[in-house]
C-alpha cells in the first residue's frame, strides 16, 4: 500500500482520548553560551494548549549524541515542574502513577535505538493554558586542524530507515515482563517513509541568543554565525541575536587565535554532590607536536556511497564531485573497491583491485553513472560484505563511509564495526538532521574520524583533509602519565584514548580525588605516550592550576557533565549494562540508555482520560516526503488510524526493563499500554520512488552553480588526469585550457610533451583555483611525484609553466 502526507501533523501532540489533535509551538527560545571550546545550551519551547479540558501530550526532538542533557522541567500554569534522572522503568512507573492519579508529570528520556532522539511527554496540560518546556545542556565544540570549532544548533528531524528484522534484533530470553509485553506487539518487517514537519502558529518565532567569551569580528548569513575568538580577550563576551528560519540547521563557526598551546581548565567539586560531583574534574587541550608520519603505507581504500532517494539532488553532485577527487588522488601503491547502497548494495569489484588504469577507468564509468534511485538507507549487509573480505595483512584497510545517516539499527552497525581488525572507518555525514550517533560512534569504536558535511557546506574539500589523515598511522595504543600534587589521585575519562591524528585538537578529562593544597604553585605536567604504526612516540606539556584559564566555568558545573556524559558514552560502547551506568547517570542527572527524566507537580491534580497510540509525533522540521508502507506489516485499523491523524511516524514497542521490585514487575502490563513506541525508534522511512520537497530539492542536480564551488574547468581537469599522476596533450585538454595545442608546443620547455602538460595543469591549479587548495592538493602531490621519475632536463618546469600562463 502506498500514500503520501501531505500535511503530517508533528510538534507538541495531544493524545488524549477526547481531544487528539496538535498542541500548537509558539515559541523557540535557545541561548548559547560559549566559553573556549564548550558550548551550554539552555532552550526554552511554548506551547498552548487550546482544547477545553486537560490533555496529554508526546514530542520528539533531535540532539547531538554528544551532548550532556542536565536539566529538564515544564512551566505551566505558574507552577514549575523540575524533573530528576531516575533509572528508567522507575521513571516510567512514577509517571504512570502520577498521570492516572490525575496530576502534571512530564517524561524525557533518549529514545531507545537512537542517542541523538529525544522523547518527552507531559501528563495533564490544563485547557486553555500555556506551557514552557525548558531543558538545558552541555557540549563539546567539533574542532578541526586548522584552528577552526564549530557548534551545531539542530532544528532537523529526518525520518529513520528501519532494515527487516533479524533474529539477531530480538530481545534476550532474560528480558522482563514489560519488555516481553511490548515485544508482542512488534511489527517484524515494517518499513515506511513520512515528511514530518512543525504544526505551529502561523506567528511562529525561533530566536536565537550567542554569547562568546573572546568574541570578536562577528560575520552572518541565514544559517550560520562566525565569529574570531581571541585568547588575549577571553575574559570580554560578544552577544548577538538571530530570528531563524525554521527548516535547516544552524551552525555556529569559531575561528580560534592564541589557542596554539596546551590549556587545561579545573572545575572545583560541588560541596553538597555525590562521589562524582563532588571531585574535581580537570579538562586538558593540545596538538601534540609530533612530525606527520610518512603517507606512504600500503592502503586498501573502499568507498560506501549512500545513494538511497534521500541522498536525491546536490548531495549526490558532491558525492559523486568528491568520489572523483579521491578516486584521482589514490596512490598508486594502493588497492581499492566502490559499494554503493540503498535498500540494497553493489561492488564496483566482488573485491578490491590493485590501482591501475583500467581499474580506475571502470570506477570513473561508475563515477558518472550514479544517481540516488537505490531505495532506503541500508548501512549494515553492505559493510557486513566489506567485511566478510578479510583485510590483507599487507594492506591497512580504510573505508571512507559516507551517508546521510538516516538509520535506526546504530547499535548493530557499531557493533560490527567494533570486532573488524585493521581497518579504520571514516565516516561522513551529509546534510542537515544526519544521524550523530551513527557517524560519531562508527568512526569512534574503529579509530578512525567523524566528519559532518551541512547542506550549505563543501563536502569535497572536507574528505579529501580526512584521505590525508587515512594515509597517516595516527597515534594509537596511548597512555597518560600524570604528574600533579601527591594527594591528588587521577581517573582518566575517556579510559581508552581515541585515535589522535596529525595537527588535531584533543580534549581529555581527568577526575581528581584529594585535595589540591590552596597554597599550590607547583607545574603540573601530562605525557601521552603512544605508537604511530611501529614507532613509539612521546608529547608532553606543563599547565598550571592557579592561572586565570584554570579557573571554574561556572556553576552549572560543565566539565563534570562533559566528562560523565564521555564516561556514559564509553560505557555504552562498551556495551555495559551494570548498575554502575544508572548510578552515575543519576548522581549527574544527565539520562542515558538506561535512564530518564521524570518529574511531577503534586500540588494540583486534574484528571485527564488517557490514550494509548503506537503512534509517535516527532517535533523537527525535516525533508524527505514519499513513503511507502508494505501492507503486511501493518494492521487496517492501525493503517486507517495512521491515515486519520496524518502522522509521519509509527512506533513499535519499548524494550525497557522493568524495575526489580514485585511492584513494579505487576505495573507491566500497564507501562506496557501507555509507553507503546514512546521510548522506541521511529519506523524508517523507505523512499523508493515517491515525491521529495521542493524545499529540500529545491537545487536540483547542478551543484556546481551553489556558492563556493569551484568551476567546472577544475573538475574538467582532475577527470583528466592519469591514474599515475600524470596529464597528456590532446584536443580535449586544450580546449578546457582555451588555448591552442601548438602554442602550448611551442612554449615546452622539455622534450616530453607529458611532462610539460602536467606541469601547466600544476600552474592552473595554483594560479586558479588556490582557494580550493585542500581538494587538489593530493592530485598536485601525485603529479608532483610522476615528475621527480621524469627527465627534466634541469628545468624547473612548474616554475616555467607559471611563465608561460602570465605570458
Amino acid at each position: 500500500m502506498r500514500f503520501t502526507m501531505n500535511n503530517p501533523k508533528c510538534g507538541l501532540v495531544s493524545i488524549s482520548a477526547n481531544q487528539p489533535g496538535t498542541v500548537p509551538l509558539k515559541k523557540i527560545d535557545t541561548r548559547v553560551s560559549i566559553y573556549g571550546f564548550i558550548a551550554n545550551v539552555k532552550s526554552d519551547l511554548h506551547y498552548v494548549n487550546e482544547a477545553d479540558e486537560s490533555i496529554e501530550t508526546d514530542f520528539v526532538f533531535p540532539l547531538d549524541s554528544d551532548a550532556a542533557v542536565y536539566k529538564f522541567e515544564a512551566e505551566i500554569d505558574g507552577r514549575t515542574i523540575v524533573a530528576e534522572v531516575q533509572e528508567k522503568s522507575q521513571a516510567k512507573v512514577t509517571y504512570v502513577d502520577a498521570v492516572e492519579s490525575g496530576l502534571t508529570a512530564v517524561y524525557m528520556s533518549e529514545d531507545d535505538d537512537a542517542g541523538d532522539i529525544f522523547r518527552v511527554r507531559v501528563g495533564n496540560l490544563p485547557a486553555k493554558m500555556a506551557a514552557k518546556l525548558t531543558f538545558s545542556y552541555v557540549q563539546e565544540l567539533a574542532l578541526r586542524c586548522d584552528q577552526t570549532g564549530t557548534f551545531m544548533l539542530p532544528m532537523v528531524l529526518n525520518p529513520r530507515y528501519t532494515p527487516d528484522c533479524t533474529p539477531t534484533d530480538q530481545p534476550n530470553d532474560e528480558e522482563t515482563e514489560v519488555s516481553n509485553s511490548l515485544e508482542n506487539q512488534v511489527q517484524p518487517t515494517m518499513t515506511s517513509l513520512s515528511e514530518v514537519g512543525a504544526v505551529c502558529y502561523s506567528d511562529l518565532t525561533v530566536n536565537l541568543a550567542v554569547e562568546v567569551a573572546g568574541g570578536k569580528n562577528l560575520m552572518m548569513s541565514e544559517n550560520k554565525m562566525e565569529f574570531d575568538v581571541l585568547a588575549a580577550i577571553i575574559g570580554n563576551k560578544m552577544s548577538t541575536s538571530k530570528q531563524l528560519k525554521p527548516g535547516s540547521d544552524f551552525s555556529i563557526v569559531l575561528n580560534y587565535k592564541g589557542f596554539e598551546k596546551p590549556g587545561a581548565l579545573l572545575e572545583k567539586g560541588k560541596t553538597d554532590g555525590g562521589a562524582f560531583l563532588s571531585s574535581d574534574v580537570l579538562m586538558v587541550n593540545f596538538v601534540p607536536e609530533i612530525e606527520e608520519a610518512d603517507r606512504n603505507m600500503p592502503c586498501e581504500f573502499v568507498f560506501v556511497i549512500d545513494r538511497s532517494c534521500s541522498m536525491r539532488g546536490e548531495r549526490i553532485e558532491k558525492a559523486k564531485e568528491t568520489l572523483l577527487l579521491l578516486l584521482k588522488s589514490l596512490p598508486v601503491n594502493c588497492i581499492f573497491n566502490v559499494v554503493s547502497f540503498g535498500t540494497k548494495f553493489s561492488s564496483l569489484f566482488s573485491k578490491s583491485k590493485p590501482y591501475t588504469e583500467s581499474t580506475l577507468k571502470e570506477a570513473l564509468s561508475l563515477q558518472e553513472s550514479m544517481t540516488a534511485d537505490m531505495g532506503g538507507t541500508e548501512i549494515f549487509k553492505p559493510l557486513e560484505s566489506v567485511f566478510k573480505n578479510k583485510s590483507s595483512d599487507s594492506y591497512a584497510r580504510q573505508i571512507f563511509l559516507l551517508t546521510d545517516g538516516q538509520v535506526n539499527n546504530v547499535k548493530k552497525i557499531v557493533d560490527l564495526v567494533q570486532k573488524q581488525k585493521n581497518t579504520r572507518v571514516f565516516t561522513f555525514g551529509i546534510g542537515d538532521g544526519c544521524s550523530t550517533e551513527l557517524v560519531k560512534d562508527v568512526a569512534r569504536v574503529s579509530n578512525g574520524k567523524a566528519t559532518f558535511v551541512k547542506d550549505n557546506d563543501r563536502l569535497q574539500s572536507k574528505v579529501m583533509y580526512v584521505l590525508r589523515c587515512s594515509m597517516t598511522h595516527g597515534i594509537s595504543d596511548v597512555s597518560l602519565q600524570w604528574s600533579l600534587p601527591k594527594e591528588c589521585c587521577v581517573i582518566n575519562i575517556p579510559e581508552q584514548v581515541p585515535a589522535i591524528f596529525p595537527g588535531e585538537k584533543t580534549i581529555l578529562y581527568a577526575v581528581l580525588s584529594g585535595d589540591i593544597p590552596k597554597d599550590y604553585s607547583d607545574k603540573n605536567s601530562l605525557k601521552l605516550i603512544g605508537k604511530a604504526g611501529n614507532k613509539s612516540v612521546e608529547f608532553s606539556f606543563e599547565f598550571d592550576f592557579n592561572s586565570d584559564t584554570c579557573s571554574g566555568v561556572d556553576f552549572s558545573f560543565p566539565l563534570h557533565r562533559l566528562a560523565a556524559k564521555t564516561k556514559l558514552s564509553e560505557m555504552e560502547l562498551q556495551r555495559i549494562t551494570d548498575t554502575i551506568v544508572t548510578t552515575l547517570s543519576v548522581e549527574v542527572n544527565i539520562p542515558c540508555k538506561h535512564t530518564a527524566f521524570v518529574g511531577v507537580d503534586k500540588d494540583n491534580k486534574l484528571v485527564v482520560p488517557l490514550l494509548r497510540p503506537k503512534y509517535m509525533i516527532a517535533y523537527g522540521f525535516c525533508g524527505d516526503s514519499a513513503e511507502e508502507l508494505k501492507s503486511s506489516s501493518l494492521s487496517s485499523d492501525v493503517q486507517s488510524f495512521q491515515r486519520k491523524a496524518s502522522y509521519g511516524f509509527s512506533g513499535s514497542t519499548t524494550r525497557a526493563r522493568s524495575s526489580t521490585s514485585s511492584r513494579s514487575i505487576g505495573l507491566g502490563k500497564r507501562i506496557s499500554n501507555f509507553f507503546k513506541g514512546s521510548d522506541s525508534h521511529m519506523d524508517q522511512h523507505l523512499d523508493m520512488d515517491g515525491k521529495f520537497s521542493q524545499d529540500e530539492f529545491d537545487s536540483g542536480s547542478d551543484s556546481k552553480s551553489a556558492e563556493g564551488h569551484p568551476s567546472s574547468k577544475m573538475v574538467q581537469l582532475i577527470e583528466k588526469q592519469k591514474f599515475d599522476g600524470s596529464w597528456t596533450l590532446d584536443e580535449g585538454l586544450c580546449g578546457i585550457l582555451n588555448t591552442g595545442l601548438q602554442k602550448i608546443k611551442d612554449a615546452a620547455v622539455v622534450k616530453d610533451l607529458d611532462v610539460w602538460t602536467t606541469a601547466i595543469i600544476i600552474a592552473v591549479f595554483r594560479k586558479e583555483f588556490d582557494q580550493h587548495r585542500s581538494e587538489w592538493k593530493l592530485i598536485e602531490e601525485k603529479a608532483l611525484k610522476w615528475l621527480k621519475t621524469k627527465d627534466l632536463e634541469g628545468e624547473d618546469v612548474v616554475q616555467e609553466a607559471m611563465t608561460f600562463l602570465t605570458t
